[in-house]
């Protein structure tokens, strides 16, 4: 999910804090210079007492490296965990237990099927609500979202009704993470298990840990977006996209065009994006490919062919520089010319923020097996979706991000002795989100495909053959564990909350007469608002005391609300299809407890299967209709109620309950390596351990 505009809006990116170095320099270095002086006078001071007294210099130093062996020891050489055995963790974002049954009956996933076989399937409640990051972090941390407080996509700030995004918030170079709920990994820490984790989501900033982890969702590009694409045509087409940057560019032999860094900041405060300018030329006569030069480097790039990874270097000033990786592709190259530049990702093996741990991991993979996507949604849907690249370059990226995990799965497999290893393939996940179309005959953009309508259940066989290579592994006393964090199913229309509330009265706009109000909650008037929508299914009631102009009062006056809104939405009829929009209503308290249940929405909507909260709608907007047609290719989806989509349970050990919650994994896998019950409690978990 990329919010382009409102990423741009919050996050401050590495080049904003450059102009404190590079033009106040001279104050720097005095200071520096008069520290520095003063230091040498207290480091003559020391040096002359002990050239007088020898014996206890000698003591001095005896003392200090007793006491280095001794934290050498008990911090870095402690004696690593007993635990012989492997615990692997393969988590397939989105897989529904229901294709999977299907699938499985007509023989096509042999390898689930002999898990389900001899060892346990079942279906797997996940969080509420069931967005992947939510998910995820529950799963990690056996936690509920308010104890994590990851709750939703969006989050605001009551005080100010500002908006942020929840998996991380950057400023400069500091990175804030989105929990500080204990995570699994910080388990298998304490007790010396090794533990390699890779790419589970909500891992930005790493943690670091008894063994390595490569971070996941959350991991920005280097802009601090969720990932931002450039598009240059020669088309007449919107210069501004949800997911990217769009440049109108004149078609001549030789173009010039600009590559977009992280924002520079001067002395005066005005900020502005860094630029490294690249030529094209056009020499092919066929227009079958063109060259690209920039920073000293050329590289052709074929039509409708991905280049290989390009390296770019963007200078913040004062030997502050910011590398990145990206690749081009040719969309067209004839009367018109159009060229896809995809999100910078950091650079593995300089990043500018951290990406592993330890440090030195990311680079290590980088010489094991080549560069790879360090985005935490590498995947550009937003292209697809706003029609930039069609599906065949799409289907060919995902592949890559496929083999890359594949083959970083299989290095660590291959030294693998003991103790814990999780891998995340969100591969399921997107597919289905963009490829549901071809399979639901009543979606709006339905189109019958022979090529496409069979792409989600070869996504099922792919990650059916990732599990058979790893159970080909298993050891005796090993244990396997295959999760989804959700199910999935279509998603058809698409609604607009705020607009709801302000048609029964709880949302007012400031100019009652517009049709409409903008993103970010700007047009709301206040002083007439009982309640507001962001996210994908959050309504927060505008309380005093709590918001910033809140009217309704704490207490039983907010409780009355909440209720008469929860019946209103469960009665809502789509009068397009005749059937309800809304599945169930949960008030706060009903799904969320913990020390961060405050900040969790006071009612939160679990919308009947084909409908979902409006992109609009996550960012604060009040279109002028309720609810329409999903005229997007992002056809499928699982914010729904979370009843309605469970994610998968299959593991070779058996369990002691038919219904396994996503947040009983972590504790399930604490008792494997030997926690007792007595530290499980202690821990404040919801879930309990099941083998």
């Amino acid at each position: 999910m990329n919010f382009l505009f409102l990423n741009q809006l919050l996050y401050i990116d590495p080049g904003t804090g450059g102009f404190i170095v590079g033009n106040l320099l001279p104050i720097i270095i005095g200071i520096f210079t008069a520290f520095f002086g003063i230091i040498l006078v207290f480091f003559k001071r020391i040096f002359n007492f002990f050239k007088n007294h020898k014996i206890i210099f000698i003591i001095v130093i005896i003392v200090l490296l007793v006491g280095i062996l001794i934290v050498i020891g008990v911090f870095i050489l402690g004696k690593e965990s007993d635990y012989p055995y492997r615990i692997i963790i393969l988590g397939f974002d989105g897989l529904s237990p229901l294709k999977i049954e299907s699938l499985i009956n007509e023989g096509k996933l042999p390898n689930f099927a002999e898990l389900k076989e001899t060892g346990t399937f079942a279906h797997l409640s996940t969080t509420n609500p069931s967005q992947s990051p939510v998910a995820w972090t529950g799963f990690s941390t056996g936690q509920n979202p308010g104890k994590t407080g990851v709750f939703d996509f969006i989050k605001r700030d009551p005080k100010t009704y500002r908006l942020t995004l929840s998996m991380s918030q950057i400023h400069g170079e500091s990175v804030i993470p989105a929990t500080k709920s204990k995570r699994l990994w910080h388990y298998t820490t304490k007790k010396k298990v090794p533990a390699v984790i890779i790419s589970c989501p909500v891992t930005f900033p790493p943690d670091r840990i008894y063994g390595k982890l490569l971070s996941g969702m959350g991991v920005p590009d280097i802009l601090g977006t969720q990932g931002t694409f450039s598009f240059y045509t020669t088309r007449k087409v919107r210069t501004k996209d949800v997911g990217g940057n769009v440049f109108h560019v004149n078609k001549t032999n030789l173009m010039v065009m600009d590559l977009l860094g992280p924002r520079k900041m001067d002395i005066s405060g005005k900020s502005d994006h860094t630029k490294v300018p690249f030529k094209v030329e056009i020499d092919d006569a066929n227009n079958q490919k063109i060259r690209i030069t920039f920073q000293e480097k050329t590289t052709e790039v074929e039509l409708h062919k991905w280049s290989e990874w390009q390296e770019v270097t963007f200078d913040l000033g004062f030997l502050k520089k910011v590398k990145g990786i990206f690749k081009f592709y040719l969309v067209e190259n004839d009367e018109e010319f159009s060229l896809y530049a995809g999100a910078i990702n950091f650079d593995p093996r300089e990043p500018f923020l951290p990406i592993s741990s330890p440090g030195e991991y990311s680079k290590q993979l980088v010489d094991q097996m080549g560069l790879f996507y360090t985005l935490g949604m590498p995947m550009d849907t937003w292209a697809l979706n706003e029609q930039r690249l069609t599906e065949e370059p799409f289907l060919e990226q995902v592949n890559e991000v496929l083999r890359e995990k594949t083959e970083l799965l299989e290095y660590e497999l291959s030294r693998f002795e003991k103790g814990l290893l999780y891998c995340y393939f969100e591969s399921p996940d997107i597919i289905q989100h963009m490829f549901y179309r071809y399979i639901d005959t009543l979606h709006p953009l339905y189109e019958k495909n022979e090529k496409y309508e069979k792409v989600i259940e070869s996504w099922y066989e792919k990650m059916d053959n990732i599990l058979g290579n790893v159970m080909r592994r298993i050891r005796e006393g090993d244990t396997i564990i295959v999760l989804s964090d959700h199910g999935f199913d279509t998603f058809r229309r698409s609604v607009h909350i705020n607009s709801w509330l302000r048609e029964n009265g709880y949302l007012e706009l400031r100019n009652p007469q517009a049709a409409s109000g903008g993103e970010l909650l700007q047009f709301v008037d206040w002083s007439r608002t009982k309640a507001y929508a962001i996210g994908f299914g959050a309504i927060y009631i505008n309380q005093k005391g709590r918001e910033k102009e809140g009217i309704v009062g704490q207490g039983q006056e907010t409780e009355l609300l909440k209720e008469e809104i929860r019946k209103k939405l469960t009665g809502w009829i789509d009068p397009k299809y005749g059937v309800p929009v809304v599945n169930n209503v949960y008030k706060q308290e009903e799904i969320f407890s913990g020390s961060l249940v405050n900040e969790t929405p006071d009612i939160f909507i679990g919308f009947n299967t084909g409908y979902r909260a409006s992109w609009q709608t996550a960012l604060g907007a009040v279109p002028e209709q309720t609810i329409e047609d999903n005229l997007k290719k992002w056809s499928g989806d699982h914010l729904h109620d979370p009843v309605l989509i469970p994610g998968i349970f299959f593991s070779n050990r058996p369990v002691i309950t038919e219904t396994p919650s996503i947040y009983d994994i972590t504790p399930s896998v604490l008792k494997l390596i030997g926690y007792t019950d007595k530290e499980l409690e202690k821990f404040d978990m919801d879930g309990q351990p099941i083998f």
